[in-house]
């Protein structure tokens, strides 16, 4: 853990080469990327810490407050301890949406992004998608409101919807555990997502390189939201993993360490 910037902050380190910061997403620590890490070679730094509200990182969010710019401070706090830039930043889910915000922001000079099932949800409007998007707003609102009342699985209504029907029953009980203990800053992190509002514009100026991952079972949000960074982003370079869903960076570690190796190698020289 680190203190900085006044915050407290979520902080690993390992190996050393160019630098690679990753990000998870909701529910998660810097251990949601250890399968894929120990797949990686040897040649690379590898950082990561855990969204606002994770692990030991502080949430400097309020209910009235809850713009990005939060999430974006914390990351280029880490970016700055780890010596600035240019980094290789990596992210799934919502981590990968404050990735791409953060390579947006221009306060971390960013070489390359590499995005697992990235979830920017406003785009699910300029890909034409309304019915999509309303989908997802009215289920962040009953999460919300289960997470007020108290509902124990609340948790389960965001997990199932990413992963899909069964997939909190299925996870460890430890890692229910901690989906239920965190649900709260689950329920921050939705309105943060919808309030993100960068367009295919806004993608179309990013210049680094972009892996592009989903999985083939992604689910139909996704699929429009990733049909749409692709589009836009000009350095995009799509890649599906066979028979995963959202979760894929745990159950096809070796599919996602693969892709991101190779683009790794390949972006870095």
């Amino acid at each position: 853990m680190l203190q900085l910037d006044g915050r407290s902050v979520d902080f690993i380190e390992s190996g050393a080469g160019p630098t690679v910061l990753f990000l998870p997403g909701s529910f998660s620590t810097p251990a949601a990327w250890k399968a894929v890490q120990r797949l990686l070679p040897p040649r690379w730094r590898l950082a990561g810490t855990s969204l606002l509200g994770y692990g030991a990182t502080s949430d400097t969010r309020r209910p009235d407050d809850l713009d990005m710019a939060h999430e974006v401070a914390a990351v280029a706090a880490v970016a700055k301890h780890l010596g600035g830039g240019p980094l290789h930043l990596v992210g799934h889910s919502f981590g990968g949406t404050v990735a791409l915000a953060t390579a947006l922001s221009g306060e971390v000079e960013v070489a390359s992004l590499a995005l697992f099932e990235a979830n920017p949800l406003d785009l699910l409007l300029s890909a034409g998608e309304p019915a999509l998007h309303a989908e997802a707003l009215t289920l962040s609102r009953r999460f919300a409101a289960a997470v007020a009342a108290g509902e124990p699985d609340a948790a389960g209504l965001i997990i199932d919807y990413w992963g899909g029907a069964g997939s909190f029953a299925a996870l460890p009980d430890a890692v229910k555990d901690y989906c239920r203990r965190t649900a709260p800053a689950n329920a921050l992190d939705w309105p943060t997502c919808f309030g993100f509002r960068a367009g295919p514009a806004d993608y179309a100026r990013l210049a680094p390189p972009v892996l592009l991952v989903r999985g083939a079972l992604a689910n139909p949000a996704m699929r429009a939201i990733t049909a749409s960074l692709a589009a836009a982003l000009p350095g995009a370079r799509p890649a599906v993993v066979p028979g995963a869903s959202h979760f894929l960076i745990a159950s096809h570690a070796a599919d996602c360490a693969g892709l991101l190796g190779r683009f790794l190698a390949e972006v870095a020289g």
